[in-house]
């Protein structure tokens, strides 16, 4: 995934909130891309992996530079004597599945908090998945992703004014345009859902597929 510097981006929010410390500006504006990306949910990564035979939970993994916030959707693959079977997992409360069930092809998934995910039935055998998941860049995140940036910045520098001009007594505060700023940066939000439901017509640019830990 393409990343920039979050400092890089800090330029004109900087010639707002005068005298704001780098750090203070640079926690500000990742605060309002992780919302931004929590909300929207618009940041993708494709993974590929497999199951493991008679395992049910398995870990995505981890990121230095990322959070996985949940899974978008799953499909498994088989090779069969035609070649390979693809089948879509449907995504389920998992509190409504079946103990008793014997393994065997896996049909349903569910997210488990933080960055696993559970298969039903259980997998009798390896089978390929391919997992769409959520992201939101670390809170403490120095690289940030680029592509919200490509067409949501103005919107996420709006975020994190409408959070600094809201602090009392600096000398930046602004309480009526930090309110100003905040229904700006709530329309990127909107506008991003949008996008995300619309199933990118202008979408995020997803990584290079990458394994998933079992």
């Amino acid at each position: 995934m393409n990343t920039v510097n979050a400092n890089d981006q800090l330029v004109n929010i900087a010639q707002i909130c005068r005298k704001a410390p780098t750090a203070t500006l640079r926690r500000a504006f990742v605060r309002a891309l992780r919302e931004w990306c929590q909300q929207t949910q618009w940041l993708l990564m494709t993974l590929q992996g497999s199951t493991v035979a008679n395992q049910q939970q398995y870990s995505l993994g981890d990121d230095p530079q990322l959070d996985i916030i949940g899974v978008k959707a799953i499909s498994a693959s088989q090779t069969g004597p035609t070649g390979i079977q693809t089948w879509p997992l449907v995504a389920s409360d998992s509190t409504t599945w079946d103990p008793n069930m014997p393994a065997g092809l896996p049909t349903k998934y569910c997210y488990i908090p933080e960055a696993q995910f559970a298969l039903q039935p259980i997998p009798s055998l390896v089978f390929g998945l391919t997992l769409t998941i959520i992201l939101q860049p670390k809170e403490d995140a120095v690289n940030i992703p680029q592509a919200p940036l490509m067409k949501y910045s103005n919107e996420i520098e709006a975020g994190a004014l409408a959070y600094l001009l809201a602090v009392p007594g600096q000398p930046w505060s602004n309480p009526a345009e930090a309110a100003r700023r905040e229904r700006e940066f709530r329309a990127g939000i909107s506008n991003g859902k949008a996008d995300a439901q619309r199933a990118f017509n202008v979408g995020p640019q997803r990584a290079r597929p990458r394994q998933f830990v079992v």
